[in-house]
């Protein structure tokens, strides 16, 4: 039964290619393409095109082959990258979405099976013939394929070629003039006009000419080719001839392109009108999500809040419609003047409810941005608080409260809550953006904390040591009646102390205080409290998993003394000892700077203090009023303080720079008067610092050595450091000198020497990338001898040469065909032969000698400039570590060749075309200074790229600033 349903529809399929004007034949062209090895021999359908007619059963079975043999598997499997490629995207709801809802970067990395596509649309094109009515069909995919690997050159080629290939022609087999009223053409159309039939629709596909032009669009946006993109859509929305199966199309593209260029109003009226383009009602509520954002960005509340609903119905991701509730009731705008009152009342009910329990730290975060909107700081405080503490495990958003949180503080200067906001973010979340600055504002403000801890603390110690003794030793028993209640404990119950009041280990659960009803990792105070207890009966402990053996508790215990120490610039020296003590009136009455000695103690410890929050707040918060707060007080209070020249530089620097010219003079007179040789005094009465200019004179110096070493000249450069040394000693080292001086004495096998200059390195420069890398070389050194034992008995089976064959020309090179037409007038992708005698050889190169062919096979070129032969190396073998870490699955083969006496080239290779080689240049190329070759200046190297035949060329006439004006004229800006 099966098998007769299946012979009914094939002969339906015929009997319909016998109604006339049914069967669309492609228009006949010829082709020179090299064939699949296995059809060498043979002579293929293709071939056969202009010698066999095109009648009614030839035409039924190359299309019937062509389509379910090739093209169904072909589509089907470019359909499931791209599905790949969204499995593996996610949104973030509290930014603006991106346009597609996959990347084109991963879509990119699946190029095994992209080649698979192409191979499969080529084949399907050369092995039928060429007048079957799926070989434009075929061509759109291969150009597609082409554009989700990122090759834009070739994806560009291969849709202008259909546009070429397959335009309109006359009877008699001329093509018509596009733009032009000749031969009853349009002059306003390009497009391919399409008549409407019934048995076409339901048996094939329509031509993909028209489709080819909205690709090309989407090609050249994603290649940030704007004004191509912006002429060839106007000209299709002008185009009469332009089908409406496609205006959604061209709806979406010019979306797309408003969306890059930031005219969210624009990009969002189209976008609405492209909605039916989505595949799913998820992807439709996606499209619609984003549309209300755009509207939202340009001001357009109420089309914002109608889309957001809109996506609520269709989204059947939760999170989403999360996102868009909220959102909308955040863009409603009625109610007069209290809408943000009104709308934060509607999130704080919509919190109660018990179906949005799970997202109470989104609905908090969203009230809290209200809150901000309309300047209630405290409340938004309240609010980030909350969302932070309901959190359901999304380590974003709970980041993003705690962000919030500490910016808030920032804003509000109090540090010190700013810090431990910071302290409660989770860094290894992947979303975090930034989080070497993050890393950094915390270390900031961790150091300001205990700064702002240690005056504080010292302030308290000396207001109650200047109390009456009565009131002195009453206050002090009132403090320690606080302690104790605090700690839950009852009278005459003792209590050991780390030296900070902090109590061992109650039980945390069922302690008093905690509010009747609150789960323990909800009261904040009993956390803390838990954590510090940990940390005074067990130490820091690593978080290793042999917990449970003796030895791994016992020594955390035995050093944890060594282990709370404060890490602070100046220590608080009133605090002598970290040793557990008891908490009693006589532990906390001697603490007071009751002596002179103590006094003075205390009185250091303020004066260290004041002097490093000034310079926090002067070097790294840029907070002038800080500064002159806090300079002030130790201007007047410790008038004798040991670095005053440095505190009147600040008051100088804040006051004139707050506009208070006065005061500068002031100070800029006291510095003359009493610090007359201090170098500060010269920076403010001349403008110039004197130990910059001989900072300068010794970096000169050093990078003259660095550039002898680079060069090869290591005698002199030996001697040069020597001398330098002397004069400036080794503050003016820097890490890409040691690493390289390193690398000479490694070449004279002086291993110790320079292990000794990879230690400096590590010693001197820790945070320096080449510190890693410093690391490696002192480990392999290290086993340099069992290295090269195991080099020497290794025994290399060398292959059997084989005879040459005949060299075989894969079909899925990444290029479109080259294409022959009997018509003059026509742009052809043809491909020219570049061809280099002896007699080009010995004349000087010119621009001309060379020949641009992106779809040739490129080289990556790395131009060393004035390098070693020893650096060359070492750069050719930091690049194939890179290559081999970063591209696995790929293998590149790398080669050094000295062009002249100045320059050396790294090669790598291979790369299909052009834009392969240019990809692989904008990937390395940030990352070359700081990880692959940091020892090597900016001037010292460049990146290029080159064919085989360009190179030949170069080297016969070794003239790199021809070769780059070469490069600039075909390829400008790109390096």
């Amino acid at each position: 039964m099966h098998q007769n349903r299946y012979i009914s529809f094939f002969l339906l399929i015929f009997c319909f290619s016998l109604v006339p004007g049914f069967a669309y034949a492609q228009l006949g062209f010829s082709f020179d393409i090299p064939k699949p090895k296995q059809y060498e021999e043979r002579q293929l359908k293709s071939e056969k095109s202009e010698s066999k007619k095109f009648n009614l059963p030839r035409r039924f079975i190359q299309n019937t082959s062509t389509h379910y043999n090739y093209f169904f598997d072909a589509n089907n499997k470019l359909n499931a990258i791209i599905e790949h490629a969204k499995e593996a995207h996610t949104d973030d709801f509290t930014q603006l979405l991106s346009f597609y809802n996959y990347d084109l970067n991963v879509t990119a990395r699946d190029s095994v099976q992209l080649d698979s596509v192409i191979y499969k649309a080529t084949s399907g094109i050369v092995l039928h013939d060429l007048r079957n009515d799926w070989a434009d069909n075929l061509y759109l995919i291969w150009g597609a394929a082409h554009y989700l690997q990122k090759e834009f050159d070739s994806a560009y080629l291969t849709f202008q070629f259909i546009n070429y290939a397959f335009a309109p022609k006359e009877k008699d087999g001329y093509y018509q003039y596009i733009g032009s009223h000749m031969d009853g053409n349009n002059a306003l159309s390009i497009s391919t006009k399409e008549k409407p039939n019934l048995p076409k629709k339901v048996f094939s596909r329509p031509p993909s000419r028209n489709e080819a032009f909205i690709w090309q669009i989407r090609n050249f946006l994603a290649w940030e080719q704007y004004p191509e993109a912006a002429s060839l859509i106007a000209t299709l929305k002008a185009d009469p001839a332009f089908p409406n199966r496609l205006h959604t199309d061209l709806d979406e593209v010019e979306a797309l392109y408003f969306y890059k260029q930031g005219q969210w109003d624009s990009a969002a009226v189209h976008l609405s009108k492209a909605l039916d383009n989505a595949t799913n009602n998820q992807e439709r509520g996606r499209w619609e999500f984003l549309t209300a954002q755009m509207y939202e960005l340009s001001r357009n509340n109420d089309l914002a809040q109608h889309f957001y609903e809109k996506a609520i119905g269709h989204t059947v991701d939760p999170v989403m419609a999360v996102y868009a509730r909220l959102y909308s009731i955040k863009v409603d705008k009625t109610g007069g003047d209290h809408y943000i009152e009104k709308n934060i009342d509607e999130l704080l009910k919509m919190a109660k409810r018990d179906r949005f329990v799970d997202y109470r730290d989104i609905i908090y975060y969203m009230a809290a941005q209200m809150e901000i909107e309309r300047n209630d700081i405290g409340a938004a405080q309240k609010l980030l608080i909350k969302a932070a503490k309901y959190n359901s495990g999304n380590i974003a958003q709970r980041n993003r409260a705690y962000i919030k949180l500490a910016e808030l503080a920032f804003t509000n200067k109090d540090y010190r809550q700013a810090s431990n906001f910071y302290d409660s973010l989770v860094l290894s979340d992947p979303g975090l953006k930034d989080a070497d600055a993050i890393n950094k504002k915390k270390e900031m403000l961790s150091r300001l904390a205990i700064q702002s801890e240690i005056l504080e603390r010292q302030d308290s110690l000396q207001r109650i040591a200047a109390l009456p003794e009565d009131q002195r030793k009453e206050f002090v028993k009132k403090i320690l009646k606080d302690l104790r209640k605090q700690e839950g404990l009852k009278e005459g119950e003792t209590v050991i102390t780390s030296g900070s009041g902090i109590a061992p280990a109650t039980d945390i659960f069922t302690a008093s205080q905690s509010q009747k009803g609150e789960w323990y990792f909800y009261n904040t105070v009993l956390k803390e409290r838990g954590a510090s207890e940990f940390k005074a009966r067990w130490g820091t402990r690593p978080n290793v998993d042999n917990w449970r053996r003796i030895q791994a508790v016992t020594n955390p215990v035995n050093n944890r003394s060594g282990n709370n120490n404060n890490s602070i610039d100046q220590p608080d020296n009133s605090r002598k000892t970290n040793e557990p003590e008891e908490l009693t009136f006589d532990n906390l009455y001697k603490n007071l700077p009751l002596t002179d000695e103590q006094l003075k103690i205390s009185n250091d410890s303020i004066q260290n203090a004041l002097f490093e929050l000034g310079k926090i707040y002067a070097g790294e918060l840029e907070d002038c009023d800080a500064v002159i707060n806090t300079y002030e007080r130790l201007r007047n209070s410790y008038p004798r303080f040991g670095k005053m020249d440095e505190v009147l530089f600040h008051l100088y620097y804040c006051y004139n720079k707050n506009g208070n010219n006065d005061k500068a003079a002031q100070f800029k007179s006291e510095l003359k008067t009493q610090y007359p040789t201090s170098n500060l005094t010269s920076i403010v009465t001349t403008g110039k610092d004197p130990k910059a200019e001989q900072n300068n004179e010794a970096t000169k110096t050093y990078e003259k050595i660095y550039d002898q070493f680079i060069e090869g000249n290591f005698d002199e450069a030996l001697a040069q450091k020597k001398m330098a040394d002397s004069i400036y000693g080794e503050n003016y080292w820097s890490p890409q000198l040691l690493y390289i001086e390193s690398v000479y004495h490694i070449k004279q096998r002086e291993d110790s020497m320079a292990i000794a200059e990879l230690k400096n390195i590590r010693s001197k420069y820790p945070t320096s990338p080449l510190a890693e890398k410093a690391a490696t070389m002192i480990d392999v050194l290290g086993r340099r001898k069992q290295i090269e034992e195991e080099l020497t008995n290794l025994r290399i089976e060398r292959p059997q040469p084989e005879v040459k064959k005949k060299p075989v020309v894969d079909t899925t090179v990444s290029r479109p065909m080259v294409v022959k037409t009997d018509t003059t007038g026509i742009k052809k992708p043809v491909t020219n032969a570049i061809k280099v005698d002896s007699v080009t050889k010995k004349k000087p190169a010119t621009i001309t000698s060379f020949a641009f062919n992106a779809q040739a096979p490129h080289y990556v070129m790395i131009i060393l400039n004035k390098v070693d032969v020893v650096f060359g190396n070492e750069a050719r073998n930091a690049f194939t570590r890179y290559n081999s870490e970063k591209y696995y699955n790929k293998t590149f083969e790398l080669n050094t060749i000295t062009l002249d006496n100045d320059h050396k080239l790294v090669l790598i290779k291979p790369f299909n075309n052009a834009q392969a080689a240019i990809d692989y240049i904008n990937d390395v190329k940030p990352k070359a200074a700081n990880e692959i070759i940091p020892w090597l200046k900016a001037d010292k190297y460049s990146f290029s790229i080159i064919t085989d035949q360009n190179l030949e060329i170069l080297k016969s006439n070794p003239d790199l600033t021809i070769y780059k004006l070469f490069l600039e004229q075909n390829l400008p800006g790109k390096f």
